[in-house]
């Protein structure tokens, strides 16, 4: 379980710094090379997204030392991606109001073009400015709900931690108890076997002595086991 993880954690890794280095060279690309490298984020964005969830559900299977570990680094990954998130989302708006400023193939100059014509283009430049701007609030709200689900599920699984962690203590505890229990009948059992010893020595002690009479009566009474009934008083011979 913890090389999966770990096997998570270096995808995460390798993934968040592709995606940095391409950001940043978004400056110095433009027209469909620009929005051809924008469109490669965008499917290495959700294959990080989809990795950062794996490796949360891995997460579940650690013993307690090792989730506050890949806790901390999961934590690492989900800020990394929603940076990343917020500049990909300003870099592709800035890139847009770029291509937007720039006067397109059969449009006249601002010189040649009339106040009406100056006016309109200026709205169509403000509309998709517009659109552009809701776009990246979009992104960065997905990113803000990525984020907020995230904490419910570390939430979630640090309540399960806890929860565990009680239910070992009560086992312990359990075993403890039952321990105690079979040391005690067990001192109880050695007491109950010495009585038995005992009592089956006085009943064969009583049994050897009954044969012994039955058998040999007149040794018996010559030891002393018969005792006369009547008594003869000593002669008087004066």
């Amino acid at each position: 379980m913890t090389e999966e993880i770990s096997y998570y954690d270096d995808e995460l890794t390798e993934l968040c710094g592709e995606l940095r280095q391409k950001i940043d060279g978004l400056p110095r690309l433009s027209g469909e090379a620009r929005a051809e490298r924008i469109a490669q984020l965008g499917v290495r964005m959700q294959r990080a997204r989809q990795v950062l969830h794996s490796f949360k559900v891995e997460m579940r299977e650690l013993s307690k030392e090792d989730a506050f570990l890949y806790d901390q680094k999961c934590k690492g990954h989900l800020a990394n991606l929603q940076k990343l998130n917020t500049d990909l989302a300003w870099a592709k708006s800035e890139g847009e109001r770029a291509e937007l400023m720039d006067r397109p193939a059969g449009v006249e100059s601002a010189d040649t073009m009339s106040a009406q014509s100056l006016i309109t283009r200026g709205a169509q430049i403000q509309d998709q400015s517009l659109a552009s701007t809701s776009r990246s609030k979009r992104m960065i709200e997905d990113s803000r709900a990525i984020g907020v689900e995230t904490a419910t599920q570390l939430k979630s699984q640090t309540e399960q931690l806890r929860n565990i962690d009680e239910d070992i203590m009560k086992v312990e505890s359990n075993l403890k108890r039952a321990d105690m229990l079979i040391r005690a009948f067990l001192r109880r059992m050695a007491t109950d076997k010495f009585i038995m010893v005992f009592m089956f020595l006085i009943v064969v002690g009583i049994i050897t002595i009954i044969i012994y009479k039955a058998i040999n009566p007149k040794g018996a009474a010559k030891q002393g086991f018969n005792v006369p009934d009547n008594l003869t008083p000593p002669v008087n011979y004066k």
